[in-house]
């Protein structure tokens, strides 16, 4: 059994790993249908519109990604191309557990992305960082069934590349520590500058006139920092000297609050009903609501957008939108549901047809830091508060929608009944997060 280490003060001995779930998405479906183990996968965008991601198998027929679902229909079929729908809340929940497991195993994590994280290690704790590198590996796929890289070094930079190169290169069997390692500057001679992590293409292409093309090339400009400095600014200083190993980076645990929540969806087909239209509307500030008190935040703000068929008539206004303001912030859902509501009536035109809708909350503030209005009926009350945190721990327990709002279309059955829900015709079952679809073990 793995247990977490203690913590340490001596900062010189620390290196960071970087750990990457491979294929993500597809290696998920995996983790509870193993006969797809082997075959090629793709899973598809909201509406089942393009290819998002793709498994190795895929990748190696040569299925593009944002490659159309309908253009390459034919294809799949004959080459035997498993599809899937994206199924986000199954995502967020393996990565939910990646994490996890990566808390027991390190001493500090830096959630990246949904498949992401940076790690700190410490040397006097690990000393054979190869060994530990494949104890994470290890761990985490018998933990959590997801195969994963896993890149060390002594800068975020480096841990990054190094992460690339195990992923890349079999001959490392998914860990690479380049730590202390004579083959790091082979590895950069080979790494493309736009591959290195924080160049992009314009910079790549700038840097491509001073005979610079590789992250080999970039690290030997440590010594001229001035040079650096003018063309590259400090951010380009941080690079080079995180490519020579010299940290400058360190981890941050904390996520950092979002300014802005946007919920935006396409419809399963266009709506014309403004009944249907409010349920929409009204579903999606229910769930950015449930992000704005994730992050304990409450809104000043909320636009509502309506989007028509842009193609029908190109010349002519095809989006509309509106805005409101709160008196006093919050993340009272009612509230933010009638005004919402308030806003598509006003909005909305007859004979229209409308084919996505989106709401943005804007002008977020700490929910600890909110100046209250004594004579405001709309004042965010304590037992408001306690009323929305009872709803997201039940729906948090027992799934999504077990107490919901009758705007939202409480009268239906479920999201699946209405008509302007996401096409998602290969959408697997959500095995982490909805009761009825746990996988069950039968005795023989």
């Amino acid at each position: 059994m793995i247990i977490k280490p203690e913590s340490f003060n001596n900062r010189s001995s620390i290196v960071y790993a970087m750990i990457d779930c491979n294929n993500f998405y597809a290696s998920c479906e995996r983790v509870f249908n193993p006969k797809l183990e082997g075959k090629p996968i793709v899973i598809l965008s909201n509406n089942d519109g393009c290819v998002i991601a793709r498994s190795e198998e895929a990748k190696d027929l040569g299925v593009p990604m944002g490659a159309p679902e309908f253009k390459y229909r034919k294809f799949f079929k004959e080459n035997g191309v498993v599809v899937r729908s994206s199924n986000y809340p199954l995502y967020g929940d393996m990565s939910r557990r990646v994490m996890d497991v990566l808390r027991n195993l390190t001493h500090a994590v830096e959630v990246y992305s949904i498949d992401e994280a940076f790690a700190e290690l410490s040397t006097h704790t690990y000393p054979d960082l190869d060994e530990y590198g494949k104890i994470i590996k290890q761990t985490l796929y018998q933990w959590t069934g997801l195969p994963v890289s896993v890149g060390i070094a002594p800068s975020k930079t480096l841990a990054k590349i190094a992460n690339e190169t195990a992923k890349r290169n079999l001959t490392y069997d998914g860990v690479l520590n380049l730590r202390n390692n004579p083959g790091t500057d082979q590895i950069l001679k080979k790494m493309r500058l736009q591959k290195v992590w924080g160049i992009g293409h314009n910079l790549t292409l700038r840097l491509n006139r001073f005979d610079i093309h590789t992250a080999y090339d970039l690290k030997q400009k440590i010594d001229n920092k001035r040079w650096v400095r003018k063309h590259l600014n400090v951010t380009g200083l941080r690079t080079v000297l995180e490519l020579n190993g010299l940290p400058c980076m360190k981890l941050s645990e904390a996520l950092e609050s979002r300014k802005g929540i946007l919920t935006s969806r396409m419809f399963g087909k266009p709506l014309y009903d403004v009944m249907e239209i409010e349920e929409a509307v009204s579903t999606f500030i229910s769930r950015a609501a449930e992000k704005l008190r994730a992050q304990n935040s409450l809104a000043s703000n909320m636009q509502v957008t309506l989007i028509g068929d842009k193609f029908k008539s190109p010349k002519s206004k095809y989006k509309y939108e509106a805005y409101t303001s709160f008196k006093v912030p919050t993340a009272h859902t009612p509230t933010l549901i009638h005004a919402g509501k308030q806003i598509t009536k006003s909005i909305y035109l007859p004979e229209t047809k409308y084919k996505k809708a989106a709401i943005m909350l804007t002008g977020l503030v700490p929910n600890s830091e909110v100046q209250m209005d004594l004579f405001d009926p709309d004042l965010y009350t304590r037992q408001q508060y306690t009323l929305m945190e009872c709803i997201d721990q039940i729906n948090t327990r027992h799934g999504r929608n077990t107490a919901a709002f009758a705007a939202t279309g409480l009268h239906r059955k479920n999201e699946g009944e209405a008509s302007w829900k996401m096409n998602q015709n290969f959408l697997s079952k959500r095995y982490t997060t909805e009761w009825e679809d746990i996988l069950v073990v039968k005795a023989k």
